[in-house]
């Protein structure tokens, strides 16, 4: 009797965004993340995803540098609500803000915020499977992205984010050496004079 009190009582706190709180605790120990992540955009009018892979850097306060390296070369640089995208192949630079259109941006943001993860999500289920932990999550407050899943590993460092939008569009990233560090790190983006420069 006893036994299955103590397997109800894990199950219970386990259920209501226990692991989503551990991670939101360790990322306030860090000061930096690092990865290597290759990218697909599920669309449904498109036979076959479309396929990226880059690099990506964020820091304490709130800055995120993303390196697309295929199948072109792009870099993202978020300076907190600023959004600079640098294409050097087209000598372009698009300004904007931050909205739901970068919702990855978003969540990545949150990993360093103060708020945390839980000011965007709300947890609707946590799932082990094997080694890993399933979290799905729903955005508070009005949004076009539908749900957002994201598979940890045990020591709970990120695997893969999968985001769902209202349009049926689906977007999977999948993480590789992926490092949390107490070393801050400095972004920043180097835009050449001769560039193009549009305000989105």
């Amino acid at each position: 009797m006893i036994r299955v009190f103590v397997v109800f009582l894990l199950f219970f706190s386990f259920s209501f965004g226990g692991v989503l709180k551990s991670l939101e605790e360790k990322l306030k120990e860090v000061s930096s993340i690092k990865a290597d992540f290759k990218q697909r955009t599920y669309m449904p009018d498109l036979e076959q995803p479309e396929e990226f892979e880059g690099k990506i850097f964020i820091s304490k306060n709130q800055q995120i540098k993303i390196i697309y390296e295929k199948p072109i070369k792009q870099i993202y640089f978020l300076d907190k609500n600023e959004l600079t995208i640098y294409t050097p192949e087209d000598k372009q630079v698009v300004k904007s803000s931050l909205t739901d259109q970068f919702f990855l941006l978003k969540i990545f943001k949150a990993f360093m915020s103060e708020e945390g993860l839980s000011s965007l999500f709300k947890v609707e289920t946590e799932k082990r499977k094997g080694d890993l932990i399933d979290i799905v999550l729903s955005v508070k407050g009005k949004s076009d992205i539908k749900k957002t899943e994201m598979i940890l590993k045990k020591d709970l460092t990120v695997k893969q984010i999968i985001v769902w939008d209202k349009e049926g569009n689906r977007m999977e990233i999948n993480f590789y050496d992926f490092v949390y560090s107490k070393e801050p790190v400095e972004l920043y983006i180097k835009i050449p004079e001769d560039v193009e420069i549009i305000y989105y």
